[in-house]
């Protein structure tokens, strides 16, 4: 694994390990710097996972002479406004999608939908369309939270603007 990312650990690079808590993030830093640069934790002996470790980000220099930048775990990315890349890569489901019977066919159990009838027939793997799914939900989710916060945070400052004007009488 390290000699996979030695070719990237070059002097005048910089590189980040991001990633879920107790991946390993800190191990791997240790590795390629060859010291404790970093506190680790051993396993879990219930699951064999690793531990929460790291709290901050730090830059380290390894002997390469990159900078590693360690990070704390993180739970997820919510990353807004994806419709256009997914719309790429998975543009072969999309254009199956526009086959459905119906518009908002969202091709689970509904008679006549293009998505289900390719997977039936080995055309579009199920796995891959479950990944589509999947992904198509949280940005949903992600974009109606932002568009949310928005209009929450128009609120405020409207709430904040009239308390000033009131505040100067």
């Amino acid at each position: 694994m390290i000699e996979t990312l030695k070719p990237w650990c070059k002097l005048g690079k910089t590189i980040a390990f991001v990633g879920s808590s107790g991946v390993g993030k800190s191990t791997l830093l240790n590795a390629l710097s060859g010291t404790e640069a970093a506190v680790t934790s051993g396993v879990r002996e219930g699951d064999g996972k690793g531990r929460h470790t790291t709290s901050h980000r730090q830059l380290h220099m390894v002997p390469s002479g990159a900078l590693v930048l360690d990070t704390p775990g993180m739970r997820e990315l919510q990353i807004t406004d994806l419709a256009t890349g997914l719309d790429t890569v998975f543009e072969d489901i999309v254009a199956l999608s526009r086959n459905c019977k119906f518009s908002d066919c969202i091709h689970d159990v509904e008679p006549g939908c293009a998505v289900l009838k390719a997977i039936e027939e080995g055309v579009v793997d199920n796995d891959r369309v479950q990944r589509w799914r999947k992904l198509v939900a949280e940005d949903q989710h992600n974009t109606a939270s932002l568009a949310d916060r928005k209009r929450k945070d128009k609120k405020l400052g409207k709430l904040i603007k009239t308390v000033k004007k009131g505040s100067k009488k």
